[in-house]
């Protein structure tokens, strides 16, 4: 993940301080979330979760309880901790970073342009995320998703300017950008890719993981499109979401 996207309350200057780490934090853009074991600081965040978040790592740190020289790493992480600093993550198509993003290719035509129809929309429900489309006729157009049929379909309210023909291609994820943290499933809740924790898992049902507050999409191809957001339970705003 990627902090320096700016702020949500002006430009102003970064506020980057360095925090001692109670566990190795081994790549930059891992958000740092406080250590509640008492080692230290923090640590690195776990995918599901950004409680009392700090903000994401600018470098890395190898934590140890073996007594060493003053000339080694100080075993400190270096993050920007305004509450309001914008993140951004690429969306993976699945639970690992740098997966692509599940391509959709239209079964059914939909004249009236609200119905996308593909098995590889699969099971976890995207009600409230976002679809849009790569290719066809309504290129560059994005919907929300208002209905999730398992495994066949998705339906979106606010039609498609075009009609949906058959092979239009469609990619989704589960987010949204409108309606702030707790509005709506998709607009308050990211959830970090496994181990790593540098991409957002875009094939997790839409509501679930770290509680953000998304601020905008960015809806480019299946390797390039990412997901905005600031941390809503932060360690300076003594937030539990």
């Amino acid at each position: 993940m990627q902090g320096g996207f700016g702020y949500l309350y002006g430009a102003g200057a970064a506020h980057f301080i360095k925090l001692k780490v109670g566990a190795s934090i081994s790549n930059i853009g891992t958000i740092a979330v406080a250590d509640t074991g008492g080692l230290a600081e923090v640590i690195p965040t776990i995918t599901t979760a950004f409680t009392d978040a700090w903000g994401v790592s600018l470098d890395t740190a190898t934590y140890s309880t073996t007594q060493a020289d003053v000339t080694t790493a100080d075993r400190q992480v270096t993050v920007d901790a305004r509450p309001d600093s914008i993140i951004r993550a690429r969306m993976s198509g699945t639970s690992v970073t740098g997966a692509n993003l599940v391509l959709l290719s239209n079964t059914a035509a939909s004249a009236g342009g609200t119905v996308i129809t593909d098995a590889d929309v699969g099971t976890a429900d995207m009600t409230s995320g976002t679809v849009w489309c790569i290719t066809g006729a309504n290129v560059g157009h994005s919907r929300l998703i208002s209905t999730h049929s398992s495994g066949t379909s998705f339906t979106v309210t606010v039609p498609f300017p075009r009609a949906i023909a058959v092979g239009d291609e469609f990619l989704f994820c589960p987010y949204s950008h409108l309606g702030g943290a707790g509005a709506r499933d998709g607009a308050g809740n990211v959830q970090a890719t496994a181990t790593d924790f540098l991409d957002a898992d875009g094939a997790i049902a839409s509501g679930t993981g770290g509680v953000v507050a998304v601020t905008e999409l960015q809806l480019n191809g299946r390797a390039d499109s990412y997901v905005l957001f600031v941390l809503q339970d932060h360690a300076l705003l003594n937030a539990t979401l």
